[in-house]
């Protein structure tokens, strides 16, 4: 421990903390505050990450002063809706527009596509395994040629032989099928719950194969003998529901999304099964065989269309708070084709930046330049691409970015499948209490891997699939946005490899999706109706291969075998083995890191930020809490939570001020719920003491938490200008003073255009909706200039009367800039 050591915390809450978090930023700036560690978690990510980004590119032409500082947080009150900039308005349409075509392409079209693939070979897998025990039994002896649309060359022979070929069974056979996939589905799905996690796992695949079988047997079954005498509109009422519960229920949504999959799968079973009219398209054999050869061709663009779901809004989103944010120079680079190429091929993205970085050193070598390490271990100069977290490498104070990685067990004997991952430019590491443990990224995730907007991004990433708390209706949830990334967690590995591993994935999607094609098309040309049988049953079989490869295969051992090396290769490079241990909500279990991580907002799991500095056992902490909260009497719950997981990851002691408990101590000095009306206090300051096991304490420090109040409330017995603090700002766009009043507070309300803003006759309706300040809900991203000049005001009023600053740098002189 350090004792001299300092860090500062900047919480979650999307631009509302950023603002916040701005706001004491300026202070700490203004008095040359020394930290030496600025800890990020989601929105205060927007400002910490923007502003050592600024610093990184600034600090070459010149040191730290007020000048790039102001042009800093003016460009960050300029560019505040990142999301929609309605005070341009031609600008504003064009981001709503994009905005509605994220959500269309994200939760409609690619959905559709990817899924849409494999229905027709589904369908002709059905009808082989069980299309007679599915059909009734007729007589073919007694049947005319009738020429049809779909047949107009019939005859009486050709007629009989097609329906002895399609000759279907007694009835009880049908509900013999039924009975046996059902007692098949409900006993594995038994076992899997019954099981440990490492042994379900052989279960759940069983049940799930078993569960489809059923659907797609009896759901076609009961359309040609019930469903096809119910209106048509009826029919499609189901499907309507079930959209209509998937926009407004989000922690349904997966459910609901297979059950619309299975519906319109088993329509098209029945079409096939049945040989009936659906939609009005009459089937007929040279149709479906085109329909074969045209899903063969989508199977060999899936896999990048699901990266591209998966990571089409973070990329966006990754891309418009960086070009918003960050300096010009980092908001120049990324081009549109480098962002296609992430979006649909992140894989090949950065294998394209390793066979860069080799070049370039292979020519440094030939040119015999000795440059120092950190500029060999970069692609190119920084000048000329993003900043990753390498480059940050000795610029104070240090930044970590706090992410939450899922489905990742390390103990089997608990039901924790989820840990914080600090991301800084000296290392990738999961944060744990036991300090024997080894850091599991080491040598296998290197800081020069995660660019500086992603590991910002990612760390924002509030929409994300595995948000427990997403259950109840908001507008982000109901857009479908997902912003949760991937990592891989052992990037060197996938770097390292030769160049044929790295054409194998090319070369087992092309197989995936070749037997779809080459035998319809040999069909065809040279014809032969069991060409069709043989190319969709190898599709099949090798789709069964993979999918048990990603149903069976353990990837969490410390020291994994051949099988396991072979299993997470296939999880990394194959989108459907992945894609199987998704469905199957197969989890990682063991200390060795998940093979494709799955990443989310770090205020998943602990918003304030607080944890990686208390890590390291500093002496001197400042939490700044811009986390949202529905009133004043929840102020504490943020850091009860984060001091809760303090003590059990952490081994951590907490009191308040004088020896009191803390959390009563907190209530009485700082919540204060019996006065509603008082002015309160905008911070609290208690006491820490790390522990080791096996040693006892081994050191203490001191905390401060800054909150925002509501400046309607209390007596404003001193209010200071600008001027009187050092600044010359602008008092249209800063105000007059960081004491924001009443009547500055009532003006705010959710509109994203500054006129309106102005309107008071809003506030009641944009309290309704989106609360009040300072608790404006974080739903609300579509901030204005004047709303982030609001919570910047309040920040650094905070940060003044908490004496934050003084609190950072008791025992040195503090130095008016």
């Amino acid at each position: 421990m350090n004792p001299n050591e300092t860090g500062v915390a900047f919480s979650g809450g999307g631009i509302r903390s950023a603002a916040l978090c701005s706001g004491v930023l300026r202070r700490l700036l203004q008095v040359r505050a020394k930290v030496d560690y600025l800890s990020c978690v989601s929105g205060g990510g927007y400002t910490g990450t923007a502003f050592l980004d600024w610093k990184y590119r600034n600090e070459k032409k010149v040191k730290d002063n007020e000048e790039w500082h102001e042009e800093f947080f003016d460009n960050m009150r300029r560019r505040v809706g990142f999301i929609c900039n309605w005070e341009k308005p031609c600008q504003g349409i064009l981001d709503s527009i994009m905005v509605f075509f994220l959500m269309l392409t994200v939760s409609v079209i690619e959905p559709i596509v990817i899924y849409g693939s494999y229905a027709f070979p589904l369908a002709f897998i059905n009808d082989y395994l069980f299309g007679k025990l599915l059909r009734a039994k007729v007589d073919c002896d007694h049947l005319t040629a009738v020429p049809s649309a779909s047949n107009p060359d019939a005859t009486a022979q050709g007629i009989r032989e097609h329906c002895l070929s399609r000759q279907g069974t007694v009835p009880v056979a049908k509900t013999i099928l039924f009975l046996v996939l059902l007692a098949l589905s409900v006993t594995f799905y038994t076992l899997s719950r019954k099981l440990s996690d490492m042994k379900s796992k052989y279960f759940r695949l069983f049940s799930t194969i078993f569960f489809l079988f059923l659907c797609f047997t009896f759901l076609p079954f009961a359309i040609n003998d019930f469903f096809i005498e119910i209106p048509v509109w009826s029919r499609v009422v189901v499907v309507v529901i079930g959209v209509v519960l998937w926009f407004v229920l989000p922690m349904l949504r997966h459910k609901t999304s297979y059950c619309i999959m299975i519906y319109l799968y088993s329509y098209i079973i029945y079409w096939k099964v049945y040989e009936a009219k659906v939609v009005g398209v009459v089937y007929s054999d040279g149709l479906f065989n085109r329909l074969l050869f045209a899903s063969g061709c989508v199977v060999w663009f899936v896999p990048y269309l699901r990266k591209s779901r998966e990571r089409l809004v973070h990329v966006i989103n990754r891309w418009k708070l960086r070009k918003a944010f960050y300096s010009k120079e980092s908001s120049r680079t990324g081009e549109c084709l480098e962002i296609l190429q992430d979006i649909f091929c992140p894989l090949w993205t950065c294998l394209l930046k390793n066979q860069r970085q080799r070049s370039k050193q292979h020519t440094d070598q030939q040119m015999d330049i000795h440059s120092d390490d950190e500029e060999r271990c970069n692609n190119e100069p920084p000048e000329t691409r993003p900043l990753n977290l390498s480059d940050l490498r000795g610029t104070e104070p240090e930044l970590i970015s706090s992410t939450t990685v899922h489905n990742w067990d390390k103990n089997a004997r608990t039901d924790i499948d989820y840990d914080i991952l600090t991301m800084s430019p000296t290392a990738i590491e999961c944060l744990h209490r036991d300090p024997s443990n080894v850091n599991q990224f080491e040598s296998k995730l290197d800081p020069r891997d995660v660019e500086l907007a992603d590991a910002m991004a990612t760390s924002a990433a509030a929409i994300s699939r595995y948000d427990d708390s997403l259950k109840v209706m908001r507008l982000s949830t109901i857009l479908g946005f997902e912003m949760g990334a991937s990592m891989f967690g052992d990037m060197r590995a996938v770097k390292e490899e030769s160049c044929i591993m790295k054409s194998l994935p090319l070369l087992i999607n092309i197989l995936r999706g070749l037997p779809l094609i080459a035998v319809p098309a040999v069909y065809f040309t040279v014809g032969g109706e069991r060409l069709i049988d043989v190319g969709v049953i190898v599709f099949f079989v090798i789709h069964l291969i993979l999918a048990f490869i990603g149903a069976f295969a353990d990837t969490g051992a410390e020291r994994p075998n051949l099988w396991e090396k072979i299993a997470r290769w296939f999880i990394v490079h194959v989108s459907f083995v992945e894609f199987v241990r998704e469905t199957l909500s197969i989890e990682n279990i063991g200390p060795m890191p998940p093979p494709v991580m799955q990443l989310s907002d770090g205020g998943h799991m602990e918003n304030t930020g607080i944890l990686p500095l208390l890590k390291k056992k500093l002496k001197k902490i400042v939490m700044v809490d811009g986390g949202y909260s529905t009133d004043e009497k929840r102020y504490g719950d943020h850091l009860l939570k984060a001091l809760m997981l303090a003590r059990t990851e952490l081994n951590c002691s907490f009191t308040g001020q004088g020896g009191r408990d803390v959390i009563s101590d907190l209530l009485e000095t700082f919540v204060k719920p019996d006065k509603p009306n008082e002015r309160k206090p905008r911070y609290y300051r208690f006491e820490v003491e790390y522990y080791q096991d096996e040693v006892g304490k081994v050191g203490e420090g001191e905390i401060m938490m800054i909150r925002p109040r509501d400046p309607r409330k209390g007596d404003q017995s001193e209010v200071k200008t600008w001027e009187e603090f050092g600044f010359n700002l602008e008092p249209n766009d800063w105000g007059n003073s960081p004491y924001l009043t009443g009547e500055e507070v009532d003006k705010l309300t959710f509109c994203c255009c500054e006129c309106c803003n102005k309107k008071s006759c809003l506030s009641g309706l944009s309290e309704l909706f989106c609360d009040k300040f300072p608790n404006t809900s974080t739903a609300n991203q579509f901030f204005t200039p004047l709303q982030f000049s609001a919570y910047h005001r309040e920040g650094y009023r905070a940060c003044i009367e908490a004496q934050a600053a003084e609190f950072l740098m008791e025992e040195q002189d503090i130095q008016e800039v």
